[in-house]
This record gives C-alpha cells, sequence and structure tokens, in this order.
C-alpha cells in the first residue's frame, strides 16, 4: 500500500480491493495488526476498536460472500475507510501524537453513522451466525 495516501485516494482504491479477494484479505490482516498497534498507542483508537474489528469482519464476510445485505457504495466507503486507517502517512501523519489518530478516528465515526442501518442490519446478522 501506498505511503501516502488522502481519502479521494482511498476511496478510488477501495474498489479494486473489494473485487480481489487477495487483495481485500491483506487489507483485513493489514487493519487487525494496525488496530492492535494502534490501541497501545491511542487511547482514542483504543475507545474505537469494537468499532473498527466490526468493519474488518463486514469485509471479511462480504469477500468470502457470506453477507451481501450491504450497498456497494457504503462497502466502497468502509473499505477505502480501512485503507485510509492502515495508511501510517494519511492527512496528518499517524507519528504527530493525539492528532495523528484524530484523522482517523472521526472518519470511523463517520462512517458508522453515514452506515447507520446498514451496520445495525450486519451485528443482527453476524449475532444470528453465533446463535447457529
Amino acid at each position: 500500500m501506498s505511503k501516502r495516501l488522502n481519502y479521494k485516494n482511498a476511496f478510488k482504491r477501495a474498489s479494486r480491493v473489494l473485487a480481489d479477494r487477495r487483495l481485500s484479505s491483506k487489507l483485513v490482516n493489514e487493519a487487525k495488526e494496525t488496530l492492535t498497534s494502534r490501541a497501545k498507542a491511542s487511547e482514542k483508537i483504543s475507545q474505537l476498536k469494537d468499532k473498527i474489528f466490526t468493519l474488518i469482519r463486514l469485509v471479511k464476510a462480504y469477500t468470502k460472500g457470506k453477507y451481501r445485505d450491504i450497498s456497494l457504495k457504503s462497502m466502497l466507503y468502509t473499505v477505502g475507510v480501512l485503507i485510509y486507517f492502515i495508511t501510517p502517512m494519511d492527512i496528518i501523519p499517524d507519528f504527530i501524537p493525539v492528532s495523528g489518530f484524530l484523522d482517523d478516528a472521526s472518519l470511523i465515526l463517520w462512517l458508522y453513522s453515514h452506515l447507520g442501518q446498514e451496520m445495525q442490519q450486519f451485528e443482527a446478522w453476524e449475532s444470528k451466525q453465533e446463535e447457529k
């Protein structure tokens, strides 16, 4: 993945990643690793840990064909946000204390509010899968 990235480029790359299972799998793995390391370094990211893991599980379920009850546009936004999240040199580089993670955190919160009902439906679907 590129070292320098902005929101627009992340969303452009999202369609390519979403269409390629190998790239999607790589994104999921990198997002998990990034989340683990950033949660230790940033309280803001730590507070969003559950939301980010849910986004990761959504991408994984979608690319495996297990869950498709979400619009393509919403999936592109989700993948774009995860691409942006794993990129260390985004608009505010992550090595800058506190503010380096604020753009990532605000983008994740925006995505969750934007997806709203679709995230609730995915979480309900996940709960039913766990019951089986």
